[in-house]
């Protein structure tokens, strides 16, 4: 079921995505996280963080309940381990990640995709859920795959 929901926020975000005029990143990441965000009910957070000078990330548009942290320096927490690193990576449980910066004590689990423009990291997107073990790699490859979609090439 997971797999089909993926498939079809994929469409909706492709098809939202080759609007002409073309949308700014600000814009596909607003509407990322709002189609999102609304598939999936154990998400409390889901949002984007920018890169800024490739030593820390600012928070973007969000979809969720709390006020995020507002800005995260590269190597800390999940996000900024994520933008150093420029991999995906998956908490299954936040209570057993030594480096874990707590906004939310509803947060069980999170995932954190890097975005690229080119090779260039521009943002991550950062999404909670408020159960453990909620992520995996089905999770993983979708969210890979629509991460591709803020800088595709052929959109109109």
């Amino acid at each position: 079921m997971k797999k089909k929901t993926y498939q079809n926020i994929y469409k909706i975000l492709e098809s939202l995505f080759s609007s002409n005029p073309p949308l700014s990143f600000h814009a596909k990441m607003s509407l990322a996280a709002s189609v999102l965000a609304s598939k999936f009910e154990n998400w409390i957070f889901c949002g984007f963080y920018v890169s800024c000078n490739d030593k820390f990330l600012e928070i973007g548009p969000y979809y969720g309940k709390i006020l995020p942290c507002t800005s995260i320096k590269y190597g800390n927490g999940v996000c900024g381990t994520s933008a150093l690193n420029k991999q995906t990576i998956t908490v299954k449980d936040i209570l057993k990640y030594e480096n874990y910066i707590s906004c939310d004590s509803d947060t069980k689990s999170e995932i954190v995709v890097p975005i690229f423009n080119e090779d260039k990291l521009v943002a991550v997107l950062d999404i909670d859920s408020n159960k453990r073990n909620d992520f995996n790699k089905t999770d993983e490859q979708n969210l890979e795959k629509i991460s591709t979609l803020f800088f595709k090439k052929n959109q109109k």
